[in-house]
This record gives C-alpha cells, structure tokens and sequence, in this order.
C-alpha cells in the first residue's frame, strides 16, 4: 500500500511539472525512493520506464496545443524539452505519425496518452479481496443539487489523471446557465439536474461527449413491485466491478438517498457484493443540518437495490475543437433560454423567471396549506411558509450558478479575440445576476423566525420580485451577446 500510494504521488509529481526539467532524482525524491529503486518499481507497475511515460505525455500535450493554441512549432519544442525544431519533429512524427506542420494545419488525429492511474487490488484472509480506485479525491457536499454532477465529474477525472477545468465542465453542461420552476406549484426538485433531463443522462452525455468521452448509460427499470426489468443485481455488480478492474470510477444516481441522490464509486469487496464510495449525507438531519465533509470512503452492503441508473465510462478520443465546442454550448444555452414549451410539467429559461417572480409576489403565502404529498420534501419543517422559504433558496441555488462558468468565458474571450466584446458584456452581466442569490440577506430574510414572518408578507416578497426582474434582465442580456456569437460564427 504504502509504495503504491509513492508511486502515483511520483506521477502527480511528474504530471504537474511537465513543461519543466525533470531529473530522476528529484521524481524519486517526491516518491521518498532511491533512483535505482524508483527506476526499478514503476517499470514493474507501468512496463515501461519513467523517461518513455515523460516523453510520451509531452508529446501528447504538445499535440494538442499545436492543434488548439496556434503557438509556432519551435515554441512548443522548446516548451517540452527539445532542443531544436527538428528533434522535436522527429520524435513528434514517430509518436503521432504525423509532423508537428501537418498536426497544426490540417485535421490530422493525433495519439493520446493519458496519465498513469495506478489501482490499489488487496487479496488475502479468508475469502477476503477488495479493489480500491486509490486517488479519488475528498469531496465535500453543501447540499446544494444544482451542480454537483459537475463536482463528482471533476473528481471523477482528477481520479484519471486528467487536467480539469470545472468552469468549461460547467459551462458545457449547462447547469451554469440554467433556470427551472414548476408553474403554479412550490415543491422542491427544481434545482436538481434531473428536473432538466428530457431524456436520461442528457446532461451527462452532452458534457461527456464534448470533452471526448465514451460511456455507457443504464438506467434501471423496475416494476411497481420492485423487480428489476431490463437487468439484475448479478448484471450490475458486473458493469461495477468490471470498470473498476479497469481503472474507472463509476458515477451512480441513487433511487432515494436522504438529501443528495448521486454519487462516484470507486471500489468494491469481494466480487462486488459491497461497493465503496464516499457517503455524502454523513452527519445530515433533514431540515436541521448540512452534509459534513467527506474524507474517509465507506462500504455499503445491498448496494444495488437502491440504484436507479449509472454511467460506465468506456473510452476517450479527441475532442472537438475548442472553438466548435464553444459555440455548442452557447447553442444550448439559447434554446434552454427561449423554451417555451418546457420539459414535463416544469418551465425553463426564460419562461421559469417569469413564473417563478409572479408566484413570489402574487401568491398568498398567509393561507399556503402544505399538501400531504410534499410534506417528505419538507425536510422535517412544521412551518408551511419556512418551506416556501427553503424552495425559493433553492431556486436562488440555480441563480447563483451564473458564476461558475466565467472563468471559462473569459479564457474563450482571450482565445478568441472576435467574441471578445460579446463575451465581456456577458461575464459582466451574468456576474450581476449571480448577485441575486445574496440579496435575500441584505434585505433581511435570515433562516430565523424573523426572517420567515418577513417572508411572509407580500410586500417584502415584492422587494425580492423587483430585484429577481433586473436579474432576470441581464441573464437576458448574457443570453443575447451568446447568440450574437453564434451569429458571427
């Protein structure tokens, strides 16, 4: 265990210092090994030796940035270690097959080799094994639904080895520019990213497949007596297991799970019968306290009864362009903003802002009478009002979001000078819609009784509405410079 857990530390030491000089010593020193011995024990692990796993990554990332950044060919030599332009092309070719002139030129598909993940596989006891995904990061969970696929998926590729940008993640999604509200009924499951899905795993697919990614997506069917339908709990363990064995974590979306219904596993017990993963409702009360940080896995027995489907990651290819990948996010995010049909009993867009502030200041909180079939949602509140409070913040949640991808937005206005104005007018923009989900507390609605009562009355609730409209203008405005783009294009 011990040296496993050395070894991948020597390839995150490797991976973060790829455009720098890299001796054996100082990667076997961040390994706390001898460089004879380090030499010795990740050719065994890898089958292959610690200067061809350098080069071959170098040569991967040089590939993409001659085909992403423009940069001239002996910059990115120099960049990764070569001395001059022709030994980089030579070795460039021998790697890719192709020059580094035809890589940057024309639409040539280049080799990818991925950083090394290395699987911890423990066997021993009595009947005993357990395989364990070892570099799973920790991951914290505030309760907050609306983007935390984005947060196990970024997890899930730091755990691969991947570099990871979570705004573009965000972005390319869609859940930082979304908005969702059932019209004419306050419940809670607006801000969950289900309540957005025409079809399952939309999301998932659209974010996976613009960075590349192949995956498999299996929804459970069961039938109103419990039955599996379409699959068992012999086939699931398999899907698990087998992607385990191969390296993947796997990302899951549970039935009903207290506050939070998704989660990444990343390891199991014998042959599957426990999986392990975190648990990200550790300390949680309904209505009382937030999920604590989670920071040691746990292992879950009848584990499969309780899924309602899965995602296998299977392989990855190239991307699209940065620039095509761009321009499809801005796509989805225009129609997501101009739907005015909605997606199965709930507005979206534009449409959710207006239903959403009319409903906020017209509806007669004073004889809001909370119906049976919400009270589970309610999270163990006995005042009707402090669960219209609760939706409203969630719905706040989904505003908030608005931050989230601008770093992303800001890199596409650097790389591409000609949105560079729209893009500006944009993160402005969407950066004072953010700012709604915090006026609530200038104004005085605090989770106490004080604040409740506020919320009560209609009159306050106007002050929010007026505030929640000039928000909703300039998500309009973001909304507006993202088609000028798609305009251009």
């Amino acid at each position: 265990m011990y040296w496993i857990k050395e070894m991948q530390s020597a390839i995150d030491f490797i991976e973060d210092r790829l455009a720098e000089e890299l001796t054996i010593e100082d990667i076997a020193r961040s390994a706390n090994s001898s460089s004879a011995n380090f030499q010795r024990i990740f050719s065994i692990v890898t089958g292959m030796t610690v200067g061809d796993y350098i080069r071959s990554r170098r040569l991967t990332l040089a590939g993409n940035e001659l085909k992403e950044s423009g940069a001239k060919v002996l910059d990115i030599a120099l960049k990764y270690g070569y001395e001059t332009a022709e030994s980089f092309t030579k070795a460039f070719t021998r790697f890719h097959g192709v020059t580094p002139s035809a890589a940057k030129h024309q639409k040539a598909v280049l080799k990818s080799f991925a950083p090394i993940s290395i699987n911890i596989d423990v066997r021993g006891g009595f009947t005993m094994q357990r395989r364990l995904i070892p570099n799973m990061p920790e991951i914290s969970y505030d309760g907050n639904n609306a983007s935390f696929f984005i947060t196990l998926l970024e997890a899930t590729l730091k755990c691969l080895g991947e570099d990871c940008d979570k705004a573009k993640l965000t972005a390319l999604s869609g859940e930082g520019n979304r908005f969702c509200w059932t019209d004419g009924v306050w419940v809670f499951g607006n801000e969950t990213t289900q309540s957005i899905n025409e079809t399952p795993f939309e999301t998932e697919n659209r974010v996976l497949s613009a960075i590349g990614w192949h995956a498999k997506y299996i929804t459970v069917h069961r039938s109103k007596d419990g039955r599996y339908m379409n699959t068992d709990a012999a086939q699931i363990r398999r899907d698990f297991v087998s992607a385990i064995d191969k390296g993947f974590p796997v990302l899951i979306r549970y039935i009903e799970h207290a506050d939070c219904d998704l989660n990444v596993f990343f390891g199991y017990e014998d042959d599957g019968q426990k999986i392990i993963g975190y648990s990200y409702n550790n300390g949680f009360e309904a209505g009382v306290s937030q999920p604590s940080d989670v920071t040691v896995p746990v292992t879950w027995d009848n584990w499969e009864n309780n899924l309602s489907g899965y995602i296998l990651l299977q392989h990855k290819e190239e991307a699209a362009s940065e620039r095509d990948t761009a321009l499809s996010a801005f796509r989805f995010i225009s129609d997501h903003a101009r739907n005015t049909a909605g997606i199965r009993g709930k507005k979206i867009g534009f449409a959710a802002w207006e239903s959403f502030l009319y409903h906020l200041e017209h509806d007669d909180f004073s004889s809001f009478v909370l119906r049976a079939a919400d009270a589970p949602a309610v999270r163990g509140v006995a005042n009707s009002v402090e669960h219209l409070f609760f939706i409203y913040c969630d719905a706040l949640c989904q505003i908030d979001a608005r931050k989230k991808p601008l770093p992303y937005y800001r890199f596409l206005a650097e790389r591409f000078p000609e949105w560079k104005d729209e893009l500006e007018t944009a993160i402005q923009a969407l950066n004072d819609c953010a700012s709604y989900a915090g006026f609530l507390w200038s104004q005085g609605f605090t989770f106490d009784e004080a604040g409740f009562e506020k919320f009560q009355s209609r009159k306050a609730r106007k002050i929010l509405a007026d505030a929640g409209r000039e928000a909703m203008r300039k998500d309009m405005l973001a909304v507006e410079q993202f088609e000028k783009i798609l305009g251009l294009a």
